[in-house]
């Protein structure tokens, strides 16, 4: 009971903040390239404990020489993985709704590019902006209409290789040109360089994007850092109604 009568609100609020952002960065981090790298980290901090409990002076001295610049190679390597998590603390919890109700046009879109087998790259933001990769692209700011993603994505024109960037009920932009992901495992032949930035934009943002393939005229869905693959029409509806609920 001694432990606890010093004990204030202030501190369990002190230990819920330290918990949530080390839950938050062990989340972000799990699974990632980051992963490995942080492992490393901490076998050369062990190696270091050791090298002092056994006064292993050489040892020591380069560890204590390469000390002092090691904060600034965690945030280097790191540049990532911290700007990620900036943003996840600045997206907030609500986004405007959509005004209008694209989910049935897109829907209509995917289905008649999947069955013409003409390829797509549709991006829908969520919290995080994604102007920094609208601005690649060419400038649109029409309503979704499915006849509108058909047209952009069926037509030779210069705008049917890059993505689609949806705000809301808006086509803000075409032609723009995602980040491609250069994740390895797991990844087959049938994953085109659509695929790749699909998952890539989904590595750096919470947008949902939907990957229509042209070779085999299936539907793929990449959200969180994950691509699913050859996917139901059901499951691509669920999808589009999770991002506009």
């Amino acid at each position: 009971m001694s432990v606890l009568q010093g004990f204030r609100l202030q501190d369990a609020l002190d230990i819920l903040i330290i918990a949530v952002i080390l839950y938050q960065a062990y989340a972000l981090l799990v699974g990632s390239r980051a992963w490995n790298v942080i492992r490393g980290f901490v076998a050369l901090a062990v190696l270091w404990l050791i090298a002092g409990q056994l006064q292993m002076q050489a040892t020591r001295w380069l560890f204590d020489a390469v000390a002092p610049v090691g904060f600034i190679a965690l945030v280097v390597v790191f540049q990532p993985e911290l700007r990620a998590v900036l943003e996840r603390f600045g997206r907030g919890r609500f986004r405007t709704a959509a005004k209008g109700d694209p989910v049935q046009e897109i829907m209509s879109a995917v289905r008649e590019l999947a069955t013409q087998r003409k390829g797509a790259l549709i991006a829908i933001e969520q919290r995080t902006p994604l102007k920094e990769y609208s601005d690649t692209g060419t400038r649109i700011g029409a309503p979704v209409t499915a006849a509108l993603l058909q047209t952009l994505f069926a037509s030779t024109g210069p705008l049917h290789d890059g993505g689609v960037v949806i705000k809301e009920d808006m086509v803000t932009h075409a032609g723009a040109i995602f980040p491609l992901s250069d994740k390895h495992e797991g990844w087959s032949v049938k994953h085109g360089t659509r695929h790749r930035a699909a998952l890539g934009l989904s590595e750096v943002t919470d947008a949902i994007v939907i990957v229509v393939s042209e070779e085999r005229g299936t539907v793929s869905v990449a959200r969180g850092g994950e691509l699913r693959s050859d996917i139901a029409p059901a499951e691509v509806l669920t999808t589009l109604q999770e991002a506009y609920a």
